[in-house]
């Protein structure tokens, strides 16, 4: 069974549904569920509250190319109690997983098949603007899976992680100095400095 086929008979049906933007955030001290409605909502077996508004989602691109696009998660009309979160993003958010889901809903709301994922990803930084005293927002950035996928696991690709692995190998010698430069591989050909 598809996992639109109960949304589509109720629309053969002459039935009104609906679709909501679900987020899951998996916080070191608190996962948070959340939509950008109001009031909770049911998906999933488990309950989904509203941020009434106050929270946006970016654009949310494929990844092609080898490209890892970034994708951002803004809360607004928060307090200044966000800046202690801000200050412990490192231990509750970096690494951690997030979720963009698609449900679609009935006109009592009730959830017609399962949870579509849209984005699967990894949180990476928490910021925070403060356009008054009373009213900052907060912005979350999170990254695919897939961006650090070039890396040897637990590594860099530099000559001092290079040699820590495979002492001699001398591939990754000047790799600092090769960034934003073209460089011939025939030493015959003059470098370009451009």
């Amino acid at each position: 069974m598809g996992i639109f086929d109960a949304a589509g008979a109720a629309v053969l049906r002459g039935d009104t549904i609906t679709a909501e933007i679900l987020a899951y955030f998996d916080f070191a001290s608190a996962p948070q569920r959340v939509h950008a409605g109001f009031g909770p909502l049911s998906a999933g077996g488990h309950i989904w509250q509203g941020m009434g508004g106050l929270g946006s989602v970016s654009d949310i691109e494929s990844a092609v190319g080898g490209i890892a696009p970034l994708v951002s998660f803004t809360l607004s009309g928060v307090g200044p109690e966000i800046a202690n979160d801000v200050v412990n993003a490192k231990a509750e958010v970096k690494g951690r997983g997030c979720f963009v889901y698609l449900q679609l809903y009935d006109s009592d709301l009730t959830p017609l098949g399962g949870l579509y994922t849209m984005y699967r990803g990894v949180m990476d930084r928490l910021i925070h603007t403060a356009t008054s005293a009373d009213a900052w927002t907060a912005q979350l950035t999170a990254e695919t899976r897939f961006s650090r996928r070039g890396l040897p696991p637990f590594g860099n690709l530099t000559d001092r992680d290079q040699q820590a692995r495979y002492p001699g190998d001398a591939g990754l010698f000047d790799i600092s100095a090769m960034i934003n430069r073209r460089r011939p591989w025939n030493p015959e050909i003059p470098e370009d400095k451009t």
